[in-house]
């Protein structure tokens, strides 16, 4: 705090308050601008140079030691298990090493390994040179907190200088300060579109090539590598998915399969991996979790099961509509996956379709619940007791509740993908819609 006096008699004027990096953060915010603060660094602590350069030198190793693209996460993680570092190797002479084995790779066999290797060198540079350019635009010349800095900086000069004025103007302190704050906003907000298109433009680029390995037979959720299944991924493919149901919504007949599916790649690895549970790791978790979080919980389950009430007036070709049952699938698997364990807390939009009969009164309920249950009449994968439990029981309570619901079918089958359980739950019930049902899927399994 600096303050002005009266040069005739020496009293107190006017004081000048200035503003800090953190006043300059919460106006853009208070303006729904992007905050640059959190983004930015959660991305330079998401990928780490030095690990990278590790993941180069054991995907060497390992592409070396494989013969084709589905061994290869499964041989990296033995190398990742054994080796002893990149034995302080910069990620550039890493890369090198991975782009030699990658030369080799070309004459060989074409069993698919070269084109899986080319691609995890080039996002592993990516990952590498968008984290420079994000810490450029963070901490750089030109980079948020320099910029704010010298805002901050200049408004303390002009001040100072201001106070040597004999016939200063009343109010200038204030006006000193809120002139040089919108400026310093009006940069943080351009810095911080910046630092925001540099991460989402790197994002799309992984999601390309998620699809692509996975072609290439590549399992992005295993090996040591990782770049697919961090949280910030996680919340960046879950908005696109939001995004795409939401637009959807209003207009089924936009609906974008192939956008879709392409977006829940590594959801459907991790599914896929952990189809008993077993395989689905810590970080597993900590991605699905995010995923729904970011995905809007239940709103996409009620906007994924409209479209689905209405695909046949939607004129899909046969690749497209399978398309959208994987889509649907994937949605409720992921759900069966990540929920109905201690560690992992389900968003309440979506717990909230469990207990429709809670607040069946309310408009609509039934009707979400209906399209809830569309979306997990395609589920495949087993759920856990627990879930399997609150399944079988928002299925029967539905039904008891409105018997024309169409919601209880889909989630019982749900529930029924674990049958062990849902035969104990569904006995304990004595309700003879869900006696019928079970009976029926007793008699597929024979």
């Amino acid at each position: 705090m600096r303050w002005s006096t009266d040069g005739r008699t020496g009293g107190v004027m006017e004081q000048y308050q200035g503003f800090t990096e953190q006043d300059v953060r919460s106006a853009l915010a208070a303006e729904g601008g992007p905050d640059a603060w959190e983004t930015g660094p959660a991305f330079l602590q998401e990928i780490d140079p030095d690990h990278m350069a590790e993941n180069a030198v054991v995907y060497a190793k390992a592409a070396r030691e494989t013969d084709d693209a589905a061994g290869l996460s499964r041989r990296a993680s033995v190398a990742a298990g054994s080796a002893g570092g990149s034995n302080g190797l910069s990620f550039a002479d890493a890369e090198d090493r991975l782009e030699e084995t990658e030369r080799d790779l070309a004459g060989g066999e074409d069993n698919g390994l070269y084109d899986v290797v080319e691609v995890l060198r080039a996002a592993m540079a990516d990952a590498v040179d968008t984290r420079s350019a994000v810490d450029d635009l963070l901490n750089g010349e030109e980079g948020l907190h320099p910029v704010i800095q010298r805002r901050i900086k200049a408004a303390g000069l002009e001040w100072d200088m201001a106070v040597c004025r004999i016939d200063m103007p009343e109010g200038m302190a204030d006006s000193i300060r809120s002139r040089n704050l919108r400026l310093a906003v009006n940069d943080a907000r351009v810095i911080a579109g910046d630092i925001g298109d540099t991460i989402d433009s790197y994002r799309r680029r992984m999601t390309w090539r998620a699809s692509e390995l996975a072609a290439g037979g590549y399992d992005v959720a295993d090996g040591p590598l990782g770049l697919w299944t961090t949280e910030g991924n996680a919340a960046y493919v879950a908005g696109v998915v939001r995004e795409e149901l939401a637009r959807a919504a209003d207009d089924p007949a936009s609906v974008d399969v192939a956008r879709l599916l392409d977006s829940m790649a590594q959801l459907r690895s991790i599914v896929d991996r952990g189809r008993d549970l077993a395989g689905v790791r810590l970080e597993d978790y900590a991605y699905l979790d995010a995923f729904y979080e970011a995905v809007g919980g239940g709103e996409a389950f009620v906007d994924l099961g409209a479209i689905l009430q209405k695909r046949d007036d939607l004129g899909l070709d046969p690749t497209a509509s399978e398309r959208l049952d994987q889509v649907a699938a994937a949605l409720g698997d992921g759900m069966l996956t990540a929920y109905g364990h201690d560690t992992v807390t389900m968003p309440d939009s979506l717990a909230h379709l469990f207990k429709v009969y809670s607040w069946r009164d309310e408009g609509g309920a039934w009707r979400d619940f209906g399209k809830f249950g569309e979306v997990l009449g395609h589920a495949t994968t087993t759920p856990t007791r627990r879930m399997t439990e609150d399944l079988v029981s928002s299925a029967v309570v539905g039904i008891r509740s409105q018997h024309d619901n169409t919601g209880s079918d889909g989630v019982l089958h749900a529930a029924m993908l674990n049958l062990p359980v849902a035969r104990e739950e569904i006995g304990a019930w004595n309700n003879d819609w869900a006696d019928r049902k079970l009976e029926a899927r007793e008699k597929d399994e024979d």
